[in-house]
């Protein structure tokens, strides 16, 4: 890669990246909510009352530090991991950045974490939706 390549990438990577930056740790804000599920049944975890304007939502099992992006979306509309599919039927609700979670499998029980950015008049704002599902046998 030549120099001259590498700093365009540079100054091209930093036009996004200066709208994203959080300078103040009290801009960031961390939620916690517990939901219970039955295997084979559904679950809706929420990420907010209101749209973030980007949204990554990610799956940690028990006894683990591995997180897995299960859906997100980046203003193009929402997306699906394939992985997710271990966990159940998952769709995020329409006009919204709700995770629903059908058909739950035993694997889908652990921490769910929505990680959202906001982009208000105030400047950017993130909240950390932290959720944790368990379940019980039908």
């Amino acid at each position: 890669m030549t120099p001259s390549f590498f700093c365009l990438l540079l100054c091209w990577l930093a036009i996004p990246l200066q709208g994203l930056q959080i300078l103040d740790p009290e801009e960031v804000e961390y939620v916690r909510s517990h939901a219970n599920g039955t295997v084979g049944g559904s679950v809706t975890l929420d990420c907010g009352s209101t749209v973030p304007t980007i949204f990554i939502w990610g799956f940690t099992k028990p006894g683990t530090d591995n997180n897995v992006a299960v859906a997100y979306n980046y203003g193009q509309g929402p997306k699906l991991q394939s992985q997710s599919s271990s966990l159940g039927r998952l769709q995020v609700r329409f006009n919204s950045s709700s995770l629903v979670i059908e058909e739950l499998q035993r694997d889908a029980e652990g921490m769910y974490t929505c990680q959202a950015l906001y982009d208000t008049d105030e400047g950017p704002r993130i909240t950390f939706y932290f959720n944790r599902l368990q379940l019980e046998d039908d």
